[in-house]
């Protein structure tokens, strides 16, 4: 992916100028007599792949290396200030006017208006080549679909957009949770049909979508839906891929499911010609700004991943707490990281709760060992529905730590929301906080808009 190029350069200012101009029509945006039209973008294969690499730097936004991290953990039992000072997030009194929450719905909608731009592009376009032109909207679908889960897991029913012409999307309602999910479901299985199955056309990066990228989602789309069969046939379907995705084993800061193209890492978004993540760098530092509330009491003694991707750090009032350093990279020169999305080993937790969830015992003794032994844990023998589901929510807890807000979503989807959040300390907790308030200013721009209950 040539990233440095004028023509990337180009085509990214467009879709940036395009993608504000339809998410807030308020603003009046025009396109610079130097940039491309639409119609040259699509003219070529090569500028039309530049659009579609415009929408993952687009997505190099504090919403999806920061916010998705830091205000799901601590709207969740997860994360906690250093400096143990109670902010709207961590007692979740988030106000309709919060900015945080306008940039995270803005941003999702940008992508989703520049996933749209690209298939509305695609589509019209004559001269492109039918089965790179095919690619490229499999992987648009699987970037707005991938917006949409999070959209309507963290607001509930949400407005579906589905072209650019703000026509028809500046004064849309929002649509049920059931039908934005039939749309992900949707995009993510046209996704899976035209997709490549490896990363040689991105030059082995594991930066771009797969369909073993898009199979991986499903899995998780399902899970959430309660669609065992489902959920374990997707997540089967990438794990059988063992000549692409193994688990890293014997964690160190170099060799972790956090570095570049790793063998476990299914789709990771990078910085533009940097080797470093905003994680590594200035979220996650080995000072501290953010602490695990359940500190060493979550990890069983000698888990790998205390010892790994933790580190010591002294809170406000003197107390030693751990805090998430999965990512060693503060803008050194090396181990080479890359933001990581989707990894292997979330596959094979959605696969264990699927199979709990099928009756099949001992398959989901197996997926919960894969994940317990890499972190140098002894295998379960836990034979009880009940117990094991247990211990596969514990096991995300661990895995899966201060990574794009899980244990909010799934706190959410358990039904243990209200439970676990209403006994935590220094929480105001209502039920209605598990959906975000829709932000003020979308809904001034959009009076269909309705707001959640309990804002």
């Amino acid at each position: 992916m040539k990233n440095n190029s004028i023509t990337f350069r180009y085509i990214f200012s467009f879709l940036l100028l395009t993608g504000f101009t339809g998410c807030e029509e308020i603003l009046d945006v025009e396109l610079p007599s130097s940039e491309f039209s639409s119609s040259t973008v699509y003219a070529t294969d090569a500028t039309a792949e530049a659009a579609l690499n415009g929408i993952y730097q687009s997505m190099v936004t504090n919403t999806f290396y920061g916010s998705l991290h830091i205000t799901l953990g601590q709207t969740s039992d997860e994360l906690i200030l250093k400096t143990q000072l109670n902010n709207v997030f961590g007692t979740n009194e988030i106000t309709t006017e919060d900015g945080e929450m306008n940039s995270m719905w803005t941003s999702f909608y940008k992508t989703i208006y520049n996933a749209n731009s690209v298939i509305e592009g695609i589509n019209k376009s004559k001269t492109l080549t039918e089965a790179s032109g095919k690619r490229w909207i499999a992987e648009a679908k699987f970037l707005r679909a991938y917006s949409y889960f999070y959209l309507t897991n963290l607001w509930g029913d949400v407005p579906l957009i589905l072209t650019t012409n703000v026509d028809q999307t500046a004064l849309a309602p929002r649509n049920p949770q059931t039908e934005v999910y039939n749309q992900i479901v949707t995009d993510l299985q046209d996704a899976t049909a035209e997709l490549p199955v490896d990363y040689t056309k991105y030059n082995a990066q594991r930066i771009r979508a797969t369909k073993w990228a898009a199979e991986a989602l499903l899995a998780r789309v399902n899970l959430y839906l309660g669609k065992w069969t489902d959920a374990a046939t997707h997540a089967s379907a990438v794990i059988a891929q063992n000549s692409t995705y193994k688990m890293i084993t014997g964690l160190t800061s170099t060799n972790s499911p956090f570095i570049a193209d790793n063998n476990e890492a299914i789709w990771q978004i990078p910085y533009l010609n940097v080797i470093y993540t905003y994680e590594g760098g200035a979220l996650f530092t080995a000072a501290g700004t953010y602490m695990l509330r359940k500190g060493n009491t979550l990890f069983e003694t000698g888990d790998a991943r205390k010892t790994n991707w933790t580190g010591s750090v002294v809170a406000a009032d003197g107390t030693t707490f751990i805090a998430p350093r999965k990512y060693k990279n503060a803008y050194a020169a090396s181990p080479s990281e890359r933001s990581t999305v989707l990894r292997l080993a979330e596959v094979y937790l959605i696969r264990a709760e699927a199979r709990v969830k099928s009756n099949d015992i001992t398959g989901a003794q197996q997926d919960i060992n894969v994940i317990r032994n890499r972190a140098l844990l002894p295998s379960t023998t836990l034979t009880d529905p009940n117990q094991l589901l247990a211990l596969i929510s514990l096991e995300r807890e661990r895995e899966l730590f201060a990574e794009f807000g899980q244990r909010w979503l799934d706190l959410k989807r358990n039904g243990t929301i209200d439970q676990v959040l209403g006994a935590t300390a220094g929480k105001i907790w209502a039920s209605t906080d598990s959906l975000y308030p829709i932000p003020e200013t979308a809904r001034r721009s959009n009076p269909f808009l309705t707001q959640n209950l309990g804002y």
